[in-house]
């Protein structure tokens, strides 16, 4: 018995071996609950332009860890379903046909808009109505895209702050909107207005350089016809100018806005968007001015910073194509060892299992060999009783005198006084040793001289009767202690027989019984 125990803590540290590697991801896995999980609003956020699929994925299983509620996760999908730069791969995901990613968006902005959390919370219901106004503008539904835009431009003149700069914003939009619906005056006194505050700004950060990027942009699309576009060379001059100071000094112009680039790599990719296209208005109007020699000179510029940032991105699609492979490497050789290790330690479990199974069928032979070796010691112990006492039993000439019914009233008085039943091993061979009859004429005594036919049978009734009466007399003891005091070896055994011939379980006759005796 010691050795099996040892051989269960054996197991039980080679089984918390072979899954050491598992146990440490799945603790990892648990420990980022819920503070350093990857599903998180932030996750999904950061890469739904180009992986919309990753984003949603995300989205679900922060919906199923309890990082997002539902309400939250309905504003991510429509954020998603409307901004993402891969609307056809949503438009597929989705499985309808073109543009039914905006739909979507569509659908749930505006029943999540009627939301009470979303009413009674600025800053979520500014984020709703940014989805539908960039919804609406996308599918070209201008009435929409005004009343959205009109409320948004509320909310955040409500919010205040940095809010405000949001604010601006909108108006430029709105600004171009109304130029291209004819109402160019209006509309572009609003684009005027917007540049004028934006520029006045005391605390001038990122988030107000790229309202007005966005205005300055606005105001020049309107004014690319030939009779303007002398206007034009100040509005793209301002941008390049306001990009150069943000090149130059970006610590400036931080302010943790959403919109601010997270890294130098992607503060170059803006900086050299709006760059390019501010160089791309200059050249078109220096040459619709006929100034060619300004118009070469800012094609120059504009041809080296492309290929300025041409070569950066070979580098940078060099580099994480190195680390993509490094990474992809590092994982095969830990997959390798993981398999290693699961299959060293499945060999091993299974060789330990098959020692703790020879061992167990060994534990078992030696018991049923020492309770063989029991019985019989005890067999021989009964019949040398026995043959003690047949010193006092009648001589066998004046029992084979008897008859049948005689000699079975005879030996049923003796059997019955000296509760010879209650042996386990009382049997014939008891009866023909004590009373020193054959074999036959004991079949005879219970076949012809009782009325019990057989001597089991008689023996079977002897000691039913007699765990009756103990069930009753004795109820401290057990149903166990019971069946063994009445001479059954098998407690199962006795249980199926005692119900068999009373109708009712020992325990159940036991109740039965001392409650009708109470009463």
């Amino acid at each position: 018995m010691r050795q099996f125990i040892y051989l269960m803590m054996i197991v039980a540290a080679v089984t918390a071996g072979c899954t050491k590697t598992d146990k440490g991801q799945q603790t990892t896995a648990h420990d980022q609950q819920p503070k350093d999980t990857i599903y998180t609003i932030k996750a999904a956020m950061g890469i739904y332009g180009y992986q919309p699929e990753r984003a949603l994925q995300i989205v679900d299983s922060a919906l199923i860890v309890g990082n997002m509620t539902e309400l939250q996760a309905e504003q991510c999908r429509a954020r998603i379903y409307c901004m993402s730069l891969m609307k056809e791969r949503v438009d597929s995901l989705l499985g309808g046909p073109k543009d039914v990613c905006l739909d979507s968006a569509q659908a749930i902005g505006e029943r999540i808009l009627h939301n009470d959390t979303i009413k009674n919370d600025l800053r979520r219901r500014q984020d709703v109505l940014e989805i539908l106004a960039y919804t609406a503008r996308m599918k070209k539904d201008t009435t929409g895209w005004m009343q959205w835009t009109y409320e948004l431009i509320d909310v955040c003149r409500q919010l205040g702050g940095p809010a405000e700069t949001d604010a601006l914003r909108s108006e430029a939009e709105v600004g171009a909107a109304l130029h291209a619906l004819g109402r160019r005056e209006e509309g572009m006194a609003k684009l005027d207005h917007v540049i004028e505050v934006l520029s006045e700004k005391p605390d001038f950060k990122f988030n107000e350089l790229d309202a007005l990027i966005i205005a300055l942009k606005r105001k020049i699309l309107l004014l690319s016809s030939p009779d303007r576009y002398a206007e034009i060379l100040p509005l793209a001059r301002r941008i390049l100018e306001r990009l150069d100071k943000y090149e130059n000094d970006p610590d400036a112009f931080h302010d943790g806005s959403l919109r601010e680039p997270k890294t130098d790599e992607k503060r170059a990719d803006y900086i050299h968007f709006y760059r390019s296209q501010a160089m791309n208005h200059l050249t078109a109007a220096y040459a619709s001015l006929g100034e060619r020699g300004n118009m070469q000179e800012v094609f120059k510029k504009l041809e080296r910073d492309v290929r300025d940032v041409t070569a950066r991105e070979h580098t940078a699609r060099y580099n994480a194509l190195q680390q993509q492979m490094e990474a992809e490497r590092q994982r095969t050789i830990a997959d390798k060892a993981k398999q290693t290790a699961v299959t060293i330690g499945i060999l091993a479990l299974l060789f330990l299992v098959f020692a703790v199974a020879i061992i167990i069928q060994n534990h078992r032979i030696r018991h049923k060999n020492h309770a063989l070796a029991q019985q019989i010691a005890e067999a021989v112990k009964y019949k040398e009783k026995f043959r003690l006492l047949s010193d006092n039993t009648p001589d066998p000439s004046s029992l084979n005198s008897m008859t049948d019914e005689q000699l079975y009233q005879y030996i049923a008085d003796i059997v019955i006084r000296e509760h010879l039943f209650c042996d386990p091993n009382f049997g014939r061979e008891t009866i023909m040793e004590r009373f020193h009859l054959s074999k036959e004429r004991v079949g005879s005594i219970f076949s012809k001289g009782s009325e019990h036919g057989r001597m089991s049978t008689y023996i079977l009734k002897l000691r039913l009767d007699y765990a009756a009466q103990q069930l009753l007399e004795q109820p401290d003891k057990t149903v166990v202690q019971i069946a063994s005091d009445s001479g059954f070896s098998n407690s199962a055994y006795f249980s199926n027989c005692f119900r068999q011939h009373f109708s009712l379980t020992p325990t159940d006759y036991r109740r039965e019984a001392i409650s009708a005796h109470q009463q």
